[in-house]
């Protein structure tokens, strides 16, 4: 099959929120008995029901989630034995030698790139697992034994466009919207940007034509938490408790815990008790959180979940090695990666894997695309390959390493990059020498 190449320069960002009418909220209760009582069905007859609070179900890692007519967050604050009401915010989405690697400088670039080749001296990320929590995946020969068994948690059917809520089929049925969609005046074809992040971790190599990953021979966990109009925070919390080995009521249980889970979407806001509590489970279950530090040149302090407790920020650097004009910044990040420059020459940006088609599927092509969403992926691959080298490095142990091995950045970031630019080759080094002195 061949495979076209195109030029696409997309910068994803966030688009608004959903109508108040649709508003969601996560209530936490002091008690099991007090949330049990709130969950009961009330009886209610006439125009009346629409200003009843509706369950719609609890979450994984602890909290209910209600709908509420109308937004009007008091009739849930008002319920006995609540503890803490947060909204149930939509969060978006803030490439051996192939015939591609050129093209790929975020990996061997020697003033930019990640030194993927030195990492690879030890491995290629075999028996690790990486899980790309985004808007599905498209087929693709990059992909071709690569995917375990995903699964689709985007529980509102008619964003997940596909017929029905959460199944076992993590296909991305695009993201595309027409005028007045989202909130938006404009139109947009589908991103495909699930299959793009995945491609930077674990696309296979010596295949042509094709680009490989940073992890080729990771295994990647496809889960699928945005569509049209981007996901609900509470899916995709429920999304990091099963891809880290967690139950999730309804959803068969993983088989393959995630090394690495990468986030490679966000939205503003404080960092919520719900999805808090389902990273720091994760975490105790050895899984590392990865996230995109946004691409709304602000603090990545004040987008969600790059700012919460125990995640792995990642910000987006130009062609130059400087900061990338739309990365977010500051003292939460804790490294930085590639992300491209976004200018008009598409080669100073990332290549992928995506899709042909401005809607629906079509055909497996690669693309350019820039922002910190293809930079957190880059780290997500290196998390895949320092598991394969010491699968019991732990995850504070992990963190550790990817900033105490870091290099200086090339160029400027006087607003706060973290530790420096991510080197996958040292800090595979410094694993194996670690592992080796046990």
């Amino acid at each position: 099959m061949r495979l076209a190449l195109l030029a696409a320069f997309i910068l994803f960002a966030f688009p608004p929120r959903v109508r108040a009418d649709e508003a969601r909220y996560i209530v936490h209760f002091v008690d099991a008995e007090s949330a049990r009582a709130a969950r009961m069905p009330r009886s209610m007859t006439g125009t009346a029901r629409l200003d009843v609070p509706r369950h719609v179900r609890s979450l994984a890692a602890g909290g209910e989630l209600f709908e509420v007519h109308g937004g009007d967050v008091s009739r849930l604050a008002g319920l006995p034995g609540v503890a803490a009401v947060e909204e149930d915010l939509v969060l978006t989405a803030t490439a051996v030698v192939d015939p591609l690697w050129k093209r790929q400088w975020y990996m061997h670039d020697p003033k930019v790139g990640v030194d993927a080749e030195v990492a690879w001296r030890y491995t290629r990320g075999t028996g690790a697992v990486v899980a790309v929590l985004d808007t599905g995946i498209t087929p693709h020969p990059e992909f071709d034994g690569q995917l375990l068994p995903g699964y689709d948690f985007v529980s509102d059917a008619a964003a997940a466009r596909d017929g029905d809520g959460r199944d076992a089929n993590p296909a991305d049925e695009g993201d595309w919207r027409d005028a007045g969609d989202c909130g938006s005046p404009r139109v947009a074809s589908s991103s495909w940007h699930g299959s793009h992040v995945a491609g930077l971790v674990v696309a296979r190599s010596g295949n042509r034509p094709g680009i490989v990953g940073l992890a080729p021979e990771a295994k990647l966990l496809p889960v699928r938490v945005l569509g049209h109009c981007g996901g609900r925070l509470s899916d995709v919390a429920d999304a990091v408790v099963w891809a880290s080995g967690g139950t999730v009521p309804g959803v068969p249980p993983l088989e393959h815990r995630a090394d690495a889970i990468n986030l490679s979407l966000g939205g503003p806001g404080a960092c919520g008790i719900a999805i808090a509590r389902a990273i720091e489970q994760a975490r105790g279950r050895g899984t590392v959180v990865v996230a995109a530090a946004g691409n709304d040149q602000a603090k990545a302090s004040t987008n969600v979940p790059a700012n919460c407790p125990g995640v792995v920020t990642v910000a987006g650097l130009a062609r130059d090695g400087s900061m990338a004009w739309y990365s977010n910044h500051g003292e939460r990040v804790t490294l930085s990666a590639p992300g491209g420059s976004l200018r008009e020459r598409g080669a100073d940006d990332i290549v992928s894997t995506i899709d042909a088609g401005k809607r629906g599927r079509e055909r497996p092509i690669f693309a350019y695309h820039a922002g910190t969403s293809m930079a957190a992926p880059q780290v997500a691959a290196l998390v895949a390959l320092m598991r394969s080298a010491d699968p019991a490095i732990g995850v504070d142990d992990v963190t550790r390493q990817l900033v105490d091995n870091a290099r200086p950045l090339p160029g400027a970031c006087p607003k706060g990059c973290g530790a420096g630019l991510m080197d996958a080759g040292a800090t595979v080094d410094a694993v194996v020498e670690d592992r080796a002195r046990r």
